[in-house]
Parts: C-alpha cells; structure tokens; sequence
C-alpha cells in the first residue's frame, strides 16, 4: 500500500468528492478512483458507498479512517 494512496484515501473521506480530492492532491480524477480500488482489492473490503449523486463511506471505511488518519498524521511531524 502507498502512502500516496492512504493520503488520497483520507482526503476523499473528508471530503466525500472525488473531483474535490483531485483538486485538492492536484492529480486526475481517475488517479483518485485507481488509489481507491487499488486499497480496497489490498484489504479485500469497500471503503466507499459510491452513486452518482454522492460518495459515503461504508462501516470498514470509517474504521480503516479512524485507524489510519492518526498513524498518517504522526507520519507527517516526523517527516
């Protein structure tokens, strides 16, 4: 799992929007889309309800951002 594709995962589950996310890490929507299938085939789970009018995040999602946010956040200070 990348570090690129854990930090993509955090910003598309704060902000809920994967056009947002691609702003936001300046890279292309379906780099945003490829991180998340990418993290979701590696833990074999769905991270994010997907439809067309909106993005949520599923029950093993919020608990991989409730694990994973921290742990990226002490990365950050130490780098």
């Amino acid at each position: 799992m990348y570090l690129e594709h854990l930090t993509t995962f955090i910003n598309l589950a704060e902000t809920l929007n994967f056009s947002k996310t691609a702003v936001n890490l300046n890279i292309s929507q379906s780099s945003v889309s490829q991180a998340i299938a990418s993290i979701e085939k590696q833990l074999g789970v769905t991270l994010f309800y997907r439809s067309r009018k909106a993005v949520s995040l599923t029950p093993a999602g919020q608990e991989f951002y409730d694990r994973v946010k921290p742990w990226l956040n002490e990365y950050n200070k130490a780098v």
